[in-house]
């Protein structure tokens, strides 16, 4: 199911999110809890930040994913943070969202829960194509390279 919008590309990947969280609240150790709240406040931190930059390029009518394609010649800060931020969803090393995962799962494998890290680590890899497609048309562009310039 490909997502068209922007924001609603971001509402998905929370739901993507509350399975990490709750890999931490499977562990029931200090360990697990320690990990689920370094998860949810680098989150947090991480969905600020993008939804701040979303919120921001409304002024250029940016809504769906295809409207980023100029960004990057247009307003390139707001590109190269977007596409950190994206990356770091992901969870592309030596990023924070990869700093958190990693210790989730290698706090769900001192637990004993051999079966999440595994799941969760495969579903960070099908997460890379979804938050890896925002930077890449915000800086390569798309089919619709254009942004719009706001009515005045």
């Amino acid at each position: 199911m490909a997502q068209t919008k922007v924001k609603r590309l971001l509402a998905h990947s929370s739901i993507g999110h509350v399975g990490y969280i709750r890999t931490g609240f499977s562990c029931g150790t200090i360990e697990g809890i320690q990990s689920l709240l370094i998860v949810i406040f680098i989150y947090a931190l991480m969905t600020i930040d993008a939804f701040v930059i979303v919120l921001a390029l409304r002024q250029t009518r940016v809504k769906y994913i295809a409207d980023l394609g100029a960004l990057a010649k247009t307003n390139p800060i707001s590109a190269i943070t977007f596409s950190i931020t994206m990356f770091s969803y992901a969870g592309i090393p030596p990023l924070a969202g990869f700093c958190s995962k990693f210790y989730l799962f290698f706090a769900s494998l001192g637990c004993g829960a051999y079966f999440l890290a595994p799941v969760g680590v495969v579903t960070s890899v099908i997460g890379h194509w979804a938050a890896g497609r925002l930077p890449r048309v915000s800086q390569f562009g798309g089919p619709k390279a254009v942004l719009r310039a706001p009515d005045t």
